[in-house]
């Protein structure tokens, strides 16, 4: 009997490189760009009303007890491990807001990758 096995392009024994955590937020952003904009209009609200530093974290939750308003229909996860990565990118594009988050050092994941760096005209670089 012969098993139905597909290599595909890849040969026998070759590994397959999984996605980063830069790659894996590059996609859910790219998915879910109304994630961004609800982070961004939750931080303007705080920062209008006075408030001073805040974890990108509370505004998660903020976000997910909101989500089936905002994902419009959607099938939605909020990632937490993408939290660094949202306060990276509010901050570049928002550099009034530098004192809002704390940064704190980018883990490598061992994977020999270069980490991403944010610019403020899309996201991860």
């Amino acid at each position: 009997m012969e098993l139905p096995l597909e290599l595909g392009e890849r040969g026998c024994g070759e590994e397959v490189a999984e996605p980063t955590l830069d790659e894996r937020f590059e996609d859910f952003h790219d998915q879910h760009p109304w994630v961004y904009e609800a982070l961004e209009r939750l931080t303007a609200q705080w920062v209008e009303a006075g408030g001073g530093r805040i974890g990108v974290k509370a505004l998660f939750e903020q976000l997910r007890w909101l989500a089936p308003d905002l994902a419009h229909g959607e099938p939605f996860q909020l990632n937490s491990n993408f939290t660094s990565r949202y306060a990276r990118l509010l901050r570049a594009r928002h550099p009034e807001w530098r004192d809002v988050f704390e940064l704190r050092r980018l883990r490598g994941g061992g994977s020999g990758r270069r980490q991403s760096a944010l610019d403020a005209r899309r996201q991860v670089k």
